[in-house]
């Protein structure tokens, strides 16, 4: 049976984008084993008291309901290159079977990351969206393979906007960063272009 995961981000006890990602959890179960009955993760999550102080990731596995609760503390592993690779690789349900973008993920080599290019429109990489900054402006590919909880906050907050990146267009942008559900909108990442191979 299929499985999928949810990965929240808890920053001292706190529950981010909870409703982003209700939504998400909730619209995958009703598309995939045909369950109207919404749940709220937030009662579903009971954080032990260990967990309760600093970064913490929860992943949630789940099929018709949730199989499996985790808790970490969390530290990013810092990214500085990435490596334009093609694929016509689907993504747009956050599956638990990450078996495809791991292979593209091996092809990073001299880089930390893949961005996975379909059709020559930019997308994501193995494990994030990514957005580009141009004349003080945020924006993201609508092209992603997966709309991530943190993209779409960004998107409704209008820190960013959506718009068609080919790969050619890469290079009109000044700086990128990377992010997802554990990775929030710091400046203190962002990237030059420059370190995107292509």
């Amino acid at each position: 049976m299929f499985q999928f995961i949810e990965t929240i981000r808890i920053d001292n006890g706190q529950i981010e984008l909870l409703h982003f990602h209700n939504v998400r959890f909730n619209a995958t179960r009703l598309r995939f084993f045909s369950v109207e009955e919404d749940c709220n993760l937030n009662e579903q999550i009971v954080i032990p008291k260990k967990f309760q102080i600093g970064l913490v990731k929860c992943r949630i596995t789940y099929d018709s309901k949730i199989v499996d609760v985790q808790f970490m503390h969390y530290q990013w592993r810092p990214i500085s290159k990435l490596k334009t690779v093609d694929s016509n690789i689907s993504y747009n349900y956050k599956s638990a079977d990450r078996k495809h973008l791991e292979q593209l993920k091996s092809e990073a080599e001299p880089a930390d990351e893949v961005l996975i290019i379909k059709d020559g429109r930019v997308s994501d990489t193995s494990f994030s969206n990514i957005i580009f900054r141009q004349n003080g402006f945020w924006y993201t590919p609508d092209t992603p393979l997966l709309s991530g909880v943190r993209r779409e906050y960004l998107l409704q907050k209008g820190f960013i906007s959506e718009r068609s990146i080919s790969i050619q267009d890469i290079e009109t942008f000044d700086s990128f960063m990377l992010v997802n559900a554990m990775l929030d909108f710091d400046e203190n990442r962002l990237l030059p272009i420059k370190n995107i191979i292509k």
